[in-house]
C-alpha cells in the first residue's frame, strides 16, 4: 500500500468525526467528547483535538456551558461539513420514530427503464427546521413568522411545538398556539422564519386529538364495477373487501386527503376507496 493510502483513510476518518460533531451541534444542540468517543472508538486526546480543529474551522459555532459541562451549538452557527436533513435528525435523535419518508430530494431517473414522479420540495429553510426540531426535542417554545393559506395572512406568533408530523408529502409541527389557545398543525414549508427556541413559561394543555387513536375501516367504493372493486381490494391488500387503518385523530385529515376521501360525494367523482359505514 502506498504512503498516501493510510493518510487518506485517516483524513476520511477525521472528516467523519467532524461531520458527526457538527451534526450533533446543529440538530441536538449539545454535545460532549464522550458522544464522539462512543461512536468512533477514539481516545480522549484525539477527540479533544477534533473539537479544537472544528472550532478553528467554524469559529463561533460552539460555546462551552460550564454549568451543564457540554458544548452547545450557537443559534447563529452555520454548517461547514454536514448536510444532514430533518429526516436524518428525526431518525438519529428521536428514538423509536423510525425512518420518515424523504420527499422532494430525488432527481429524475437517468435510466431509461425506470422513472418516478418528483414532486416540488415542500420544506422550510434549514435554519427554520433546526429551530423547530430543537423546540420539539427540548420542549421549548419559539416565535415563527407564518404565512397562512386559509386566512391569507402572514404574521409572527408564539407556538410550543410538541411533535413533528409527516403527512406523506410535507412536515408539520403539531403545536400549541399561544395566540389562539388551541392545538394546530403548522406547515414547516410556510414558516418564513423562526427565532431561536427558549424555555417555555408554562406546560401546554393535554392534546386530546393527538392522544386519541381511531381505527378506520376502508372498502372499495360500491359504485365501482365488481371487477374494479376486486382490483382495488387486491391493490390495497384487503381481505373480505375490508382493511383497517389505525391513525391519530389529529392526523386523520391527512389520511382522508391521501385517499381522496374528502372528495367522496362530489358530482362525477368516484373515489376508489371509501370509509365503510359500520
Amino acid at each position: 500500500m502506498s504512503a498516501a493510502g493510510p493518510g487518506s483513510a485517516e483524513q476520511w476518518a477525521a472528516r467523519e468525526r467532524l461531520c458527526f460533531l457538527e451534526r450533533l451541534a446543529w440538530w441536538r444542540g449539545e454535545l460532549r467528547r464522550k458522544d464522539v468517543m462512543a461512536v468512533f472508538g477514539a481516545g480522549t486526546a484525539l477527540v479533544s483535538a477534533d473539537f479544537q480543529r472544528y472550532q478553528d474551522l467554524n469559529p463561533g459555532a460552539l460555546t462551552y456551558n460550564l454549568r451543564r459541562k457540554c458544548y452547545e451549538g450557537m443559534p447563529e452557527m452555520s454548517r461547514r461539513l454536514d448536510a444532514s436533513t430533518l429526516e436524518d435528525a428525526v431518525s438519529l435523535f428521536l428514538p423509536g420514530a423510525g425512518t420518515p419518508p424523504v420527499t422532494g430530494r430525488m432527481s429524475a431517473s437517468g435510466n431509461g427503464k425506470a422513472e418516478w414522479l418528483v414532486l416540488p420540495e415542500r420544506r422550510a429553510a434549514a435554519q427554520v427546521e433546526r429551530r423547530v426540531f430543537q423546540a420539539v426535542l427540548h420542549g421549548r417554545k419559539l416565535r415563527i413568522h407564518y404565512r397562512s393559506v386559509n386566512s391569507g395572512t402572514r404574521e409572527w406568533r408564539w407556538v410550543r411545538p410538541s411533535v413533528l408530523a409527516h403527512s406523506g408529502h410535507s412536515w408539520y409541527a403539531r403545536s400549541w398556539c399561544l395566540r389562539d389557545g388551541a392545538w394546530k398543525h403548522f406547515s414547516l414549508g410556510r414558516m418564513a422564519a423562526a427565532e431561536w427556541p427558549v424555555e417555555a413559561d408554562a406546560p401546554s394543555p393535554p392534546d386530546r386529538e393527538w392522544e386519541t387513536w381511531e381505527v378506520v375501516t376502508l372498502r372499495p367504493n360500491p359504485q365501482l364495477s365488481a371487477e374494479a372493486r376486486a382490483a382495488v381490494a387486491l391493490e390495497y391488500g384487503m381481505k373480505d373487501d375490508r382493511i383497517t387503518v389505525r391513525v391519530r385523530r389529529a392526523m386523520r385529515v391527512y389520511l382522508d386527503s391521501a385517499l381522496h376521501l374528502l372528495r367522496d360525494g362530489e358530482a362525477g367523482w368516484k373515489p376508489r376507496v371509501v370509509e365503510a359505514e359500520e
